[in-house]
């Protein structure tokens, strides 16, 4: 939202398409109010926003129009105005009840340019118009949902790596813990923490001000979920407010869900931009794949949003073979092969997972790979 505040700073943005879905409509509307804003449900109707951009158009060519020469229209309607209803007052009777008519009449076109002075931030850009209406949008921010049936299956484990793998790489990544079972900080080193629940702060360096975000020193921003026994289930209220103050300022943003599907599942889904679905090929555990896959689909994601990733397989080709059928309509991505090193050491030493993940990483992060160095080889004669 820092970044759509100082385009209309600049003068150069003139309206604002805002996908419903993202539920952000209002907000930006509060913080940009003298831009207006154009709301659309998928799919895209560009014929739509071309007749809105043209009525925009008009509009303001109007209101240029009729506050250029305002001075005109208020004496030619001033003078008439005193002399049409005493005359026909005094001849006939039957003209008073046309008379108010005739005001009303002349009386319409000065009103505008007086009751209008809200549309004169229009003026300054004038200067600076294009041809076309550019729209700005939200800055593209990855939005990573790690999800998982059901617990063990190794979700907060492959999303540190996640996390720490992007923030070495130079990107600002926020963690934001919603499993209450499971703490992800413990991940990085870290026992406390404050509880996020009902905190209102306006930024990220107010959350750690505060103690409720937590900073690791690879540059990591980890918003802890509340460890308590009394606690069951995060708010969704919650959830929604440290995404979207996340989406302002990170570059990456990282949920660790809670099991199954629950009502935190339903308020982050239309910000997500990518679901890694974590499963562990136990027999007991297949049913419940089967039906969190299914609710997936039916929650209206796209097939190429969900990723899935079988983790904790020793015999990689059967694993994968057999969960196809379980997670239609999605994909097995990666194949996580058990890494003893984690249990042995803890903390981020797997580099079983890293070598796994490492493709699918550098694709949603827009990670290239260096080319690699030509060699030259001499040839004698």
């Amino acid at each position: 939202m820092s970044e759509l505040r100082r385009y209309v700073a600049t003068g150069y943005v003139e309206g604002i398409v805002v996908d419903a879905r993202l539920g952000v409509t209002e907000a930006v509307r509060q913080r940009v109010p003298q831009v207006p804003i154009y709301e659309f449900t998928p799919p895209f109707d560009l014929a739509a926003v071309m007749r809105w951009e043209e009525q925009l158009r008009t509009q303001r060519s109007a209101l240029l129009d009729s506050s250029s020469v305002p001075e005109a229209t208020v004496t030619k309607t001033s003078e008439p105005a005193p002399s049409v209803p005493t005359p026909p007052a005094s001849e006939d009777p039957p003209q008073p009840s046309v008379q108010p008519m005739a005001a009303s009449q002349v009386e319409r076109p000065v009103t505008p340019t007086v009751s209008e002075p809200s549309v004169t931030h229009y003026n300054p850009v004038e200067a600076r118009r294009h041809t076309t209406v550019p729209v700005v949008r939200r800055r593209a921010v990855p939005v990573l949902m790690l999800d998982s049936p059901k617990g063990g299956a190794g979700r907060s484990t492959l999303g540190a790596h996640t996390a720490y793998y992007a923030a070495l790489k130079g990107k600002r990544v926020a963690v934001i813990d919603l499993d209450v079972n499971g703490d992800i900080a413990q991940k990085f080193g870290f026992t406390d923490a404050q509880d996020v629940r009902g905190w209102r702060g306006g930024s990220v360096d107010e959350a750690v001000r505060d103690g409720v975000c937590l900073v690791h020193e690879s540059g990591l921003h980890i918003f802890p979920s509340p460890q308590s026994p009394e606690v069951v289930l995060q708010s969704p209220d919650d959830a929604e407010y440290l995404v979207n103050l996340c989406l302002e300022e990170m570059d990456v943003v990282l949920l660790d869900m809670p099991q199954g599907w629950t009502p935190i599942h339903q308020a982050v889904l239309p910000y997500t931009t990518k679901v890694m679905l974590v499963v562990n090929p136990a027999v007991d555990q297949l049913a419940r794949i089967q039906e969190h896959a299914d609710k997936l689909a039916f929650s209206g994601l796209d097939a190429s949003v969900v990723s899935a990733f079988v983790n904790k397989s020793k015999r990689v080709r059967a694993d994968e073979r057999a969960m196809r059928q379980y997670l239609t309509p999605y994909t097995v991505r990666a194949v996580v092969p058990f890494d003893p090193t984690i249990d042995k050491r803890g903390g981020l030493n797997g580099k079983r997972i890293v070598q796994a993940m490492k493709p699918f990483w550098d694709e949603v992060f827009d990670f290239v790979s260096p080319k690699a160095k030509r060699r030259w080889f001499g040839v004698r004669a």
